[in-house]
């Protein structure tokens, strides 16, 4: 195990601001599992910060061994230090440096796809990573989000997405009104979720390849997409509540979805 330079911790610290995360292409993450399912997939950890206190731990003394076979530089660090790095207010006492992946919607992705989920302007963090880590529960091939979505590796997005950020393709800042028709043209039909005048969710026959859209709680899906849209669905409300909270509403739809779709394989082709 290394000691980290002052000049190395300056420049870690930094990429807890989105302007740093963007100009040096990493972010930061916290904790066992997130730090565990980024070792395990086929990300880049460019390094890891244990503190003394954690790898003494039987936890700590696990990771320490697959790490060091994977040949990721390893720094020793104060646990005072890890507290400010951290975003959490009770740290486990290991964080990495992770470099980002660039997804894009090429034709043999969308071809090779047959469930996406699309979310426009999803400013809430909580709700963007829960929506992630539950499409990828359902199966889906990958998530696209519109240019107005929280950045995807803020903290809160990262942490919430509870390692799915490493399983399926993510992909940022897309002008969805501009894609769809691309999505159409591989034979994708778009739904989505529209709370006053959608179809009953469970009334309708979903197809083999399907891109189900969801916006957000405060201004719902943009005028644009709904006039690209095949179908409006909605979650009838039987009680007092005015609505659902977005990431419960896009569990639902998409565990539907795929409990409705016909003929369709559940392994995801990525």
């Amino acid at each position: 195990m290394q000691e980290l330079s002052k000049e190395k911790l300056k420049q870690i610290h930094k990429l807890k601001t989105e302007k740093e995360r963007e100009k040096e292409g990493k972010f930061l993450i916290e904790g066992l599992r997130l730090c565990e399912e980024a070792l395990c997939s086929n990300w880049e950890t460019e390094l890891v910060l244990f503190s003394s206190e954690f790898d003494e731990s039987p936890e700590g003394q696990k990771l320490f061994e697959g790490v060091s076979k994977k040949g990721i530089e390893i720094f020793g660090i104060k646990k005072k230090e890890i507290e400010k790095l951290a975003d959490t207010e009770t740290p486990q006492g290991i964080m990495a440096v992770v470099k980002k992946k660039k997804f894009t919607l090429s034709r043999d992705f969308l071809k090779e796809s047959s469930l996406l989920l699309g979310l426009d302007n999803i400013r809430d963090p909580g709700n963007l990573g829960t929506m992630i880590r539950t499409a990828d529960a359902a199966g889906a091939d990958g998530v696209l989000l519109s240019k107005g979505c929280v950045e995807l590796y803020n903290p809160k997005v990262v942490r919430s997405t509870m390692g799915s950020i490493f399983h399926l393709p993510v992909i940022e800042n897309l002008d969805l009104p501009e894609v769809i028709p691309d999505l159409k043209k591989d034979g994708f039909k778009i739904i989505v979720s529209e709370v006053h005048e959608g179809k009953d969710y469970t009334k309708v026959d979903y197809p083999e390849k399907t891109c189900l859209v969801i916006g957000s709680e405060a201004s719902g899906i943009s005028q644009q997409i709904l006039n690209l849209a095949d179908e409006r669905i909605k979650i009838p409300i039987f009680g007092k509540a005015e609505s659902l909270n977005a990431s419960v509403a896009a569990g639902i739809l998409l565990y539907e979805i795929v409990r409705n779709k016909k003929g369709t394989s559940s392994d995801r082709k990525t």
